[in-house]
């Protein structure tokens, strides 16, 4: 999930955890959260786990603070996992910058360890290329990109669109009407092999709102 400072990330985290039962199968019981900067808005996450948890498979949470510790490896992680889990690593690219042993341990756990562990990550970004391409092992191994708008820098946008060899012509048509939808829209990118080649692109994915797909092709 990549977008700038205020584009509506967090706010879209809420909606997911919301609608967890149903927007991730298997539903995670547990909820880990690694993050650098405490956000008051983490405390509403809170609250909709807790008022949920009676009708809904997610039931406990817990918040990592990585400013003093670091990155966690998966082992360090380990014990606070439930038997599924959505981990959420929110903007640690900075601190994962700071440290070769950080960005390892962060491209790990968000493509190779999550893989082994019955998790589901969301791996949350200002910038893909932030570090000169120290986070391309997590951005190559996601099977989904929630790309944000950014009134001024779309090169995110257009490296996701080009690496899945998409027109650049046809990607900007997609930011236009997205845009005219409202200031908070995104662009959902489909790599998941179970997805269909007709649906790749689309916007509107949760409960409750209006789906739209997009065509845009492959260029071969």
């Amino acid at each position: 999930m990549c977008g700038p400072t205020q584009c509506g990330k967090t706010e879209f985290i809420k909606k997911i955890i919301t609608n967890i039962d149903e927007v991730i199968k298997p539903t995670p019981d547990k909820l880990v959260y690694l993050y650098s900067t405490d956000q008051t808005k983490y405390d509403d996450i809170k609250d909709i786990i807790r008022t949920n948890s009676a009708k809904s498979k997610l039931k406990t949470f817990e918040f990592v603070d990585c400013s003093a510790l670091g990155i966690p490896t998966i082992s360090e992680l380990k014990n606070k996992l439930g038997n599924a889990t959505l981990l959420v690593l929110d903007d640690l690219m900075i601190l994962a910058a700071s440290d070769t042993k950080y960005v390892e341990n962060l491209n790990n756990i968000a493509s190779r360890d999550s893989h082994h562990a019955n998790m589901s990550v969301i791996f949350v970004c200002q910038d893909l290329n932030y570090g000169n391409g120290k986070l391309r092992n997590a951005r190559v191994n996601s099977q989904y990109h929630m790309m944000f708008n950014n009134y001024t820098d779309l090169r995110n946008i257009e490296m996701i669109a080009s690496n899945k060899k998409i027109n650049l012509k046809k990607i900007h048509k997609v930011i236009k009407s997205v845009e005219k939808k409202s200031q908070y829209e995104y662009i959902f990118f489909d790599g998941s092999p179970r997805g269909y080649s007709n649906t790749r692109i689309r916007t509107g994915i949760l409960p409750g709102e209006k789906t739209v797909v997009y065509e845009c092709t492959p260029d071969m």
